[in-house]
């Protein structure tokens, strides 16, 4: 029970008379009300943590013959607080697909992290490039970026720089699409935020105009 305490000494008298303690010996001290429903105050992390509104740019490019085109947005978390990626989506999207979304670890400047520890091709903060040919050759190669993972679930650490490559493909049956933006869902100690980083896209079959 929470409040002052009150000892009253019961004195042996010839009418067995009470009395309370006069000179407040052995009194307990006052203890705060409430002391247990004190509850720690969640960190404000402002609207965009991550900052993902910042930094957009506009891209126009053609679909590889491959069939998809992948986009790069560098991420840096600056807080000291992981950040789970919970979704990944493209705003407003016409006629374009996303296909996948992963991410590598990279350096402030972009760089792909490699599996021995060095810094592979940039990126910068965005680009775009076609995927890859599968090489047929058995030669063993040198260490090249580390493999991504997928997006959705990874935890961007403190003071952490990431890739974030979104896999980007025109509709079937359409000759160009366009997207407004790259939209992030992303979450911490239960506390949950959605941001778009502005990276308008423009993807046509045949070429950019």
């Amino acid at each position: 029970m929470f409040g002052t305490a009150i000892v009253t000494a019961f004195l042996l008298s010839g009418c067995m008379a009470v009395e309370e303690n006069p000179l407040n010996v052995n009194t307990a001290r006052g203890v705060p009300e409430n002391v247990s429903a004190v509850e720690a105050i969640p960190e404000d992390f402002g609207d965009d943590p991550l900052n993902l509104g910042k930094n957009g740019s506009t891209l126009c490019t053609a679909q590889p013959p491959i069939g998809y085109q992948e986009f790069t947005v560098l991420i840096h978390n600056e807080l000291l607080s992981t950040f789970t990626v919970d979704d990944v989506r493209l705003e407003s999207a016409e006629d374009l697909s996303l296909l996948k979304a992963e991410i590598s670890t990279a350096n402030r400047d972009g760089h792909h992290k490699t599996q021995d520890g060095e810094e592979g091709a940039g990126h910068g903060t965005h680009s775009a490039e076609a995927a890859p040919a599968e090489s047929e050759s058995e030669e063993p190669v040198k260490a090249g970026p580390v493999e991504p993972v997928p997006a959705t679930g990874y935890g961007i650490t403190t003071h952490e720089y990431v890739n974030l490559v979104v896999s980007v493909s025109i509709a079937e049956g359409t000759e160009s699409g366009t997207a407004q933006g790259i939209t992030v869902d992303y979450s911490t100690d239960g506390q949950e935020f959605t941001n778009t980083h502005p990276l308008v896209l423009t993807m046509d079959r045949e070429s950019c105009s």
